[in-house]
């Protein structure tokens, strides 16, 4: 934009600031008053590049005020997303926010489920401790290291893969009564 481009711009800005301040306010009353100013600074950015890349022959108050309410939308969708964690209990009171006390709730049912995942994993630990050697490995090397039943077979000796799935549903039964049996000790405590 030439000199003379650039005093019709700033003319614009001058003429349509206050109106489009009155606009934005009355119409979006989510935005505060330094979020519409923002928004402006952003709108004359989108239209003077629009100027300067041909797209616009000139400032022209509609283009602009689209340009502005469109901001505005953009701004007013971001806010809705964020959610606001309260310090205190009065701030239960505002939309969008979470007390203090249901995060501490939700913290609380976290740390028991990790304790629960936590001792479930010690009685399998416990319980595999408990089985035949052989056994532990057979299901260790389908589970773990994911062999299929002709190379468990190949690996321990077994006649085929069918002889493989045999043993290892017996120790799969065997695992689950041993299991069963911790837990229900563990839970008589």
């Amino acid at each position: 934009m030439n000199k003379s481009e650039e005093r019709i711009f700033e003319q614009f800005i001058q003429k349509y600031e206050q109106r489009t301040v009155n606009f934005l306010s009355s119409k979006y009353s989510a935005l505060s008053g330094e979020n519409i100013r923002d928004i402006l600074q952003d709108s004359y950015v989108v239209l003077h590049k629009n100027i300067k890349a041909q797209k616009v022959s000139g400032p022209q108050y509609p283009y602009f005020l689209k340009i502005c309410i469109n901001l505005s939308l953009k701004a007013i969708g971001k806010q809705g997303k964020h959610i606001i964690v309260g310090i205190n209990d009065t701030d239960i009171q505002q939309p969008n926010t979470v007390s203090m006390h249901k995060v501490e709730s939700i913290l609380q049912v976290c740390e028991e489920h990790d304790s629960v995942i936590n001792e479930k994993k010690q009685l399998v630990h416990e319980a595999l401790g408990e089985m035949a050697t052989r056994c532990r490995e057979l299901l260790w090397s389908f589970y773990a290291d994911e062999l299929s039943w002709a190379t468990i077979a190949a690996q321990f000796g077994l006649k085929n893969a069918d002889t493989a799935k045999s043993q290892a549903s017996r120790c799969r039964q065997t695992f689950k009564e041993k299991y069963n049996h911790l837990r229900m000790q563990s839970y008589g405590k």
